[in-house]
Order: structure tokens, then sequence, then C-alpha cells
């Protein structure tokens, strides 16, 4: 295996093929017409189908796959909402909820917003102790208009640089200062129903902001 394959690598094959099982989940299991559009990313060992000479465009390209394949499922799924609030609230159980560096950590493997150093979603802690996710780039949008090619995301490469092992984008930030997007997307109405059931049996509750951004606070 490549030394270039770090854990970032392998989070980001989880994130994306959770994706995945939201598409299979609103369709009820019959993808049969999405794969027709793109075929579902492969669940098989991420070293045994990565091209490691490029492994951020690969990583990439897969990234358009799931989001073309969830946008059509959005699009064309009954009872949407009802179905996320649920499945948001299956892939809670068992999860630790005693701490919101816990609490991101789990969800996190569940959230997808591009690649780490498109810098989509960040985690940030107010004063009052309550945790915001905040969408500082809006990546599902472009989904919404057009069906991407991920072909053409192969040539992609991360700007800037950072290590293998961990991103920032991955941890959450303490600050005061919390500057919150305004935006409207449908694909964050739906986000919100998922998290709404996911947070459902948890000690927290959750709250859309701006139509992007979420923040999760104990509950009365």
């Amino acid at each position: 295996m490549s030394e270039n394959l770090g854990p970032i690598h392998y989070m980001m094959y989880e994130k994306i093929k959770f994706q995945d099982k939201i598409t299979n989940y609103l369709l009820d299991g019959d993808t049969s017409k999405v794969d027709k559009i793109n075929k579902a990313v492969s669940t098989d060992p991420l070293e045994d189908l990565i091209d490691q000479e490029n492994i951020h465009g690969w990583l990439d390209s897969k990234i358009d796959v799931v989001e073309n394949r969830l946008n059509y499922a959005l699009n064309n799924s009954e009872n949407t909402k009802e179905k996320l609030y649920e499945f948001g609230k299956i892939n809670a159980q068992g999860n630790d909820f005693s701490n919101f560096n816990s609490v991101f950590t789990d969800l996190n493997m569940l959230l997808l917003d591009g690649m780490p150093c498109d810098r989509g979603l960040a985690a940030q802690i107010d004063n009052n102790g309550d945790l915001y996710l905040i969408t500082n780039n809006n990546l599902h949008s472009k989904y919404e208009s057009q069906t991407i090619n991920p072909e053409d995301s192969k040539d992609n490469v991360c700007q800037g640089g950072h290590d293998h092992d961990h991103h920032e984008s991955f941890e959450i930030s303490n600050n005061d200062n919390i500057n919150l997007n305004d935006e409207k997307s449908n694909y964050h109405d739906y986000r919100y129903a998922f998290l709404k059931g996911y947070f459902a049996d948890s000690p927290y509750d959750v709250e859309m902001i701006n139509g992007i951004n979420f923040r999760i606070f104990q509950k009365n």
C-alpha cells in the first residue's frame, strides 16, 4: 500500500460511501434508475481501488458520483424528509453523546462537504457552550442544477497542502466570533431533517440558522 494513503483518505472514503447509503435508503433499495446516471461507488477496500498516483482527484471524482446520486434520490423519493429523519435516528444508535468532541467525531463521518481542503464545513463552540456546524461554502448547490461529470474532477488537486493524518476541518474550534453565511439551500433543508432524527433521542437539540448552518445545544 502506498505511503501516500493516510487516515484522512480512509475517512473520506467512509464519508463518501455513507452518501450512497442515504441514496439507497431514500429509494427503498431500488437504485436501478440512478445507477444508469452514475454507478454506485464500490465498497471494496480503498487500497484496492484508488489511483495512488492521484489520490485527491480519485476521491474528488467519487464525491461527484455520490452527490449526483443523492441529488437524484432527494428529487425522486417519496416522504423524503420523513425518511431522512428516521435514517438519522438509525445512525445515531449506539453513538457517544457525552460531549461535543465525541458528537462531532461520529457525526463528521456521516456528513460530506467536499474534500477537507475545500473547507466546506467547520465546527465551532461558542461562549455559551453550543456547537455550531458552519457552512463556509455550499458545495452541494452545483449538483442541484446539473449532473457533474466525475471525470472532470480527476485533475483536481488540493490547494495549500496538509498532512494525511488529520485536518483542522475535522476538529472543533473554540472561537467566540462565529460568522454564519445566509443562503437558501434545499440540500440543507434535507440535512436538517436528518440531524433532527439523529439528535431525537440524545441530550441535544438542533436548529437551523440562516438556511445552511446548525446550532446543537442541550435540551431543557
